[in-house]
C-alpha cells in the first residue's frame, strides 16, 4: 500500500513533503508523470533516498497534456494508469488535482483509478483557502480516501490560524526550516500523527 502527495495548487511544496515523507516512513518515492527540468525524482535522490523512475518525464514544465502535445507525445492513459510499482511507496502528483493529463483525464482520474490514500499539501498564500475548499470538495465527490492536510511554509502570518482551526492538521512545516529531513519529519508532527493515520488503512 502507499500514499499520495498532491496540493492545491502548483509550487505548493509537494516535493518537499514527498521527500519528508519518504524520508520519515523509511518508503520509495515514485512520481508517475513529471514535467519539466531537472526531475523532482533527482532532488529525491540527492538526499539518498530510494526512488522509481517516471512512466513520462516531458520537458516542458507546463500541465501534462500541453508537455506531451509540445514534444508531439499521447500519453497512453492505459500505461500512466497501470497499477504503481510494488512495495510501500509516496507517490507525489503533479500540480494540482484537475491539471489534464489527456484530453479526457485530469489527474484526479488517476488517483481515482489507485484508490490511495490521499496527502493534500496546503501552503497558505492569497487564495488558498479557496483553493483548499475546492480540492477538499473535490476529494469528496471522487469519494478518495484522505489522510489530512499538510500545512507547507508558514511564516506566522495571521491567515494561517484559518488553515489550524478550520482543517485537521497532520503536519506543520515552517518557511526556511533547517535539520534532517527525519528531523523536520519529526518536529513537524507528521511522525506523531500520521501512524494512526496509515493504521487505519492498513499500511
Amino acid at each position: 500500500m502507499s500514499v499520495i502527495v498532491t496540493g492545491i495548487h502548483t509550487d505548493v511544496g509537494k516535493t518537499e513533503v514527498a521527500a519528508l515523507l519518504t524520508a520519515g516512513l523509511g518508503w520509495t518515492y515514485w512520481k508517475p508523470i513529471q514535467t519539466g527540468l531537472p526531475a523532482d525524482r533527482e532532488r529525491i535522490s540527492r538526499h539518498g533516498l530510494p526512488t522509481y523512475p517516471e512512466r513520462y518525464h516531458l520537458a516542458l514544465p507546463a500541465a501534462p497534456l500541453v508537455a506531451a502535445q509540445a514534444e508531439g507525445i499521447t500519453i497512453d492513459w492505459a500505461q500512466l494508469a497501470a497499477p504503481p510499482p510494488p512495495g510501500q511507496l509516496v507517490i507525489e502528483g503533479a500540480g494540482g488535482l484537475y491539471v489534464p493529463i489527456t484530453p479526457r483525464h485530469f489527474l484526479i482520474d488517476l488517483f481515482a483509478q489507485w484508490r490511495l490514500p490521499l496527502i493534500l499539501v496546503v501552503r497558505p498564500y492569497l487564495g488558498a483557502m479557496n483553493h483548499t475548499w475546492l480540492s477538499l470538495r473535490a476529494i469528496q465527490a471522487y469519494q478518495l480516501p484522505l489522510l489530512g492536510i499538510v500545512l507547507n511554509g508558514t511564516t506566522g502570518d495571521p491567515s494561517e490560524n484559518y488553515f489550524r482551526q478550520t482543517f485537521e492538521i497532520l503536519g506543520e512545516i515552517p518557511w526556511g526550516y533547517s535539520g534532517s529531513l527525519v528531523e523536520v519529519f519529526r518536529a513537524s508532527g507528521l511522525a506523531a500523527r500520521l501512524p494512526e493515520k496509515l493504521r487505519a488503512y492498513g499500511l
